[in-house]
């Protein structure tokens, strides 16, 4: 295994295609007949908030990046040099416009009291350049995270075998919980799952958010496209996301994560109503007047080709590879509690591939991800009779 590559999957193309339609499928299954006006996404379903932001890409010392890389590699001063690391939306300091889209990530909408990740996807608006082959947008920027450092699942073949169990559960209520059997087909993967669901934050305004899966960082002169997932593809560096909250006054220390009470959660479960705490605590943090939230953006290296590029089920180690500020978002005071923004949350389409090509998603899962959530996104607003357009501010 070589440093910056991913490679390819045993019959990845049959997987990914045998993909595309139980997706189509599980979408109809969902949301066909009478209920397609209230299509919503086949995982990450319950929207919370839709709220705008603005993320600053600061002047960052890219020397110094790069001499702390030198330290953590076995880089040649050649290959460190060919690294660029001010290119794509780090390329000069600048303010961006964003959107993001706070949600869970069951595949029906539950309450927040069940366990379930958190996710967090980001739209920065105004971005400039040449774009993914599989973009949707023409001058946005989309980065995906979670309140997880890793994924679940390993391999496209697996998420096959998954995502085909929750398929039949739905259509089926007779069939044995698919859960249980993946429980004793994939024990490490359930305990993956299991260890996620049981994070509550108190906010999703203070919470820690990673990509999970990896991306590039600019591209080689002879890249090709069309070799992803067919042929072992090398990258000039390979990175992940994170944004993590600060305050919002200097010196932006790291702020402590917060979890929701075990009393609060039980008095939730017990008085029979919906609970849907974290939109109503998006509403009514962000209608303070003095409402202001922040998260440094950084950037975490691949130091080793034992931090997977592939396995998103391994976490990169931060001892072994820091993540770097590059930026900072921002959120101040604002009201979302209209059914204009909500519709606009549920119309807003978000891929790991739209974007600019310098940062495109790369390993497996993010391979089987850029196809099939255009998909969902197309079907979702078939039915709901949207004409999706590019959001701007």
């Amino acid at each position: 295994m070589k440093l910056f590559t991913e490679y390819p999957e045993k019959d990845e193309a049959k997987y990914c295609d045998l993909m595309r339609e139980l997706v189509k499928k599980n979408m109809e299954n969902l949301y066909g007949g009478e209920k397609k006006k209230t299509a919503k996404r086949d995982t990450h379903s319950k929207t919370h908030a839709a709220v705008q932001g603005s993320l600053e890409i600061f002047d960052f010392d890219e020397a110094a990046i790069k001499q702390e890389l030198s330290k953590r590699t076995s880089l040649t001063e050649a290959q460190l040099k060919a690294i660029s690391l001010k290119q794509g939306l780090f390329a000069k300091p600048k303010q961006y416009p964003v959107w993001l889209r706070f949600a869970s990530g069951a595949f029906s909408v539950k309450n927040d009291y069940e366990g379930d990740t958190r996710s967090m996807a980001v739209k920065v608006i105004g971005v400039e350049g040449e774009r993914l082959s599989q973009s949707h947008e023409f001058h946005t920027q989309d980065i995906i995270v979670h309140n997880t450092e890793l994924f679940f699942i390993r391999t496209i073949k697996d998420f096959h075998s998954f995502f085909t169990g929750v398929y039949r559960a739905k259509l089926s209520p007779f069939l044995i919980p698919f859960i249980l059997l993946w429980k004793k087909l994939h024990p490490y993967e359930i305990s993956l799952l299991e260890t996620s669901f049981k994070r509550f934050p108190k906010t999703l305004l203070i919470e820690r958010y990673w990509s999970a899966s990896a991306y590039s960082l600019g591209l080689k002169s002879d890249f090709d496209p069309s070799q992803p997932g067919r042929v072992p593809v090398e990258y000039p560096v390979v990175i992940k996301y994170a944004f993590t909250p600060v305050s919002s006054q200097p010196p932006h220390q790291q702020l402590p994560l917060e979890s929701r009470s075990e009393s609060e959660l039980q008095r939730a479960k017990a008085s029979g109503s919906e609970d849907n705490y974290y939109r109503e605590d998006i509403i009514q943090t962000l209608a303070k007047p003095d409402a202001e939230y922040c998260w440094d953006f950084q950037i975490q290296f691949q130091t080793s080709p034992e931090m997977s590029i592939d396995d998103s089920t391994i976490a990169w180690n931060e001892e072994e590879s820091p993540f770097f500020t590059i930026g900072r978002l921002t959120v101040k005071h604002q009201k979302v509690n209209s059914p204009k923004e909500n519709d606009f949350g549920e119309n807003l389409s978000f891929s790991p591939g739209n974007g600019l090509a310098v940062h495109r998603p790369v390993g497996a899962i993010n391979r089987l991800r850029s196809i099939v959530y255009p998909i969902v996104a197309d079907d979702r607003h078939e039915k709901r009779g949207v004409k999706y357009q590019e959001p701007t501010v």
